[in-house]
């Protein structure tokens, strides 16, 4: 993985076609909100501890600091709106809004209803030429569109029974394993551990986890604990060598290594962005 420093995104949209089956090779976790619109074909996005399937006219919300990676599952042509937004700018729609129902940023899929599909595509839209062309006031537009697309995702959500994102027994089993890495994140977990609590093998159990979710047993517990680790960096006093114990790194210097790997950047120098 290439280092480069976080990127500090207050607003930005991008729409993204590509033709076949892929699976994106991203940044795994970030500090800025996103939202994926699919705007033609299918694909399956791994959040957290859940796979969501997605198809034209859906949404996927994916809070800051959470685990995600997207695999398009359809042999034909795939094209994706992704909206990245600040945790300041939500606050900041939040106050705009002046409601305490905040902007609803929580991880999960949201289908936008048939009849709404075109004037869903018509705002992210109008939302890409602002934020590409940046004319007069183009900023505050596209922040006033995005409080307009927060808004309806809220009522399509609100109007949703509750689902599991449409997941099979595959994707289910696969969400027990992640929230059972979570579980015991802190502890010195081992792939056979793991593969005996789930009475499979262990190349069952790494082979379907990371078909289903994008990521190996091993990849998914040390992203999860350096997402641990820089919400300690951030908003505790603990020292680096208290942080790497409490998240589950026997070892400071891997710790910092692997932080660094993921980050771009040392846990020292990551506190100071706070």
């Amino acid at each position: 993985m290439e280092n480069k420093r976080p990127q500090t995104v207050d607003f930005k949209i991008l729409k993204e076609s590509r033709m076949g089956q892929a699976r994106e090779d991203s940044e795994r976790f970030h500090r800025y909100h996103e939202l994926y619109y699919i705007a033609e074909g299918r694909c399956s996005v791994f959040i957290g501890q859940r796979t969501y399937r997605l198809q034209t006219g859906d949404f996927a919300m994916i809070p800051a600091g959470t685990l995600h990676k997207t695999d398009f599952t359809s042999h034909g042509q795939n094209t994706k709106y992704v909206v990245s937004f600040s945790v300041n700018t939500a606050r900041q729609i939040d106050a705009f809004l002046e409601t305490d129902a905040g902007t609803g940023i929580r991880a999960g899929k949201i289908k936008a209803p048939v009849q709404r599909q075109e004037a869903i595509l018509l705002l992210v839209n109008r939302m890409l030429y602002e934020f590409e062309n940046q004319p007069l006031m183009g900023k505050s537009l596209c922040r006033t569109l995005l409080a307009e697309l927060l808004i309806s995702l809220q009522r399509y959500r609100a109007g949703e029974k509750e689902n599991d994102g449409n997941e099979d027994s595959a994707y289910g089993r696969m969400r027990e394993v992640a929230a059972y890495l979570c579980e015991h994140a802190r502890e010195p977990v081992t792939l056979t551990e793991v593969a005996a609590h789930f009475a499979v093998s262990p190349s069952h159990l790494s082979r379907v986890f990371h078909q289903e979710t994008g990521f190996g047993i091993k990849e998914y517990l040390i992203h999860y604990r350096i997402r641990q680790a820089c919400e300690l960096l951030l908003n505790s006093g603990l020292s680096v060598t208290q942080i790497a114990d409490q998240c589950g790194f026997s070892d400071s210097n891997y710790f910092g290594d692997a932080f660094k790997k993921a980050t771009g950047l040392s846990p020292r120098e990551y506190r100071k962005l706070s």
